[in-house]
């Protein structure tokens, strides 16, 4: 049901207390973009937000292979400021905690080298390296 931005805005319009796990990984690879072209949907989206499913997308997929690698420096940052966006406006809201899952996943999912299906990138090491990544870098900011 929340494919696309616009399956999601069709969904808030008929429910408006809906209320929405940011999985915006995916919703790159739908829109084949990093959404510049989607920047209302996607703070309307935001402003419905309790949870963030922290998986960083790309235009031509769901998952980066690795956000430690150079190449995927721009997708981490978008994702990152949509995280801080979100965590901005639970602040606002009043909530004392957001919750995060920085969830890459496994092999299959994550992109395999072939002949083998073995792993490109240590799954848990990316994890582990999202979940720092979050830490140092989603701050509440007095405004």
């Amino acid at each position: 049901m929340t494919y696309s931005t616009v399956a999601v805005m069709a969904l808030l319009d008929a429910v408006p207390a809906l209320r929405l796990t940011a999985d915006f990984s995916h919703w790159c690879c739908v829109h084949e973009s990093l959404l510049e072209d989607q920047t209302e949907r996607v703070q309307r989206a935001i402003e419905h937000t309790l949870h963030i499913h922290a998986r960083v997308g790309h235009p031509e997929g769901p998952q980066v292979t690795d956000p430690r690698a150079p190449e995927w420096r721009q997708a981490v940052e978008v994702h990152v400021g949509w995280w801080q966006k979100i965590l901005e406006q639970r602040t606002r809201a009043g909530a004392k905690t957001l919750t995060i899952c920085p969830e890459f996943g496994p092999p299959g999912y994550m992109v395999v080298q072939p002949y083998t299906r073995q792993p490109i990138a240590d799954l848990r090491e990316i994890n582990l390296y999202m979940k720092d990544l979050l830490k140092e870098r989603l701050r509440v900011r007095a405004d």
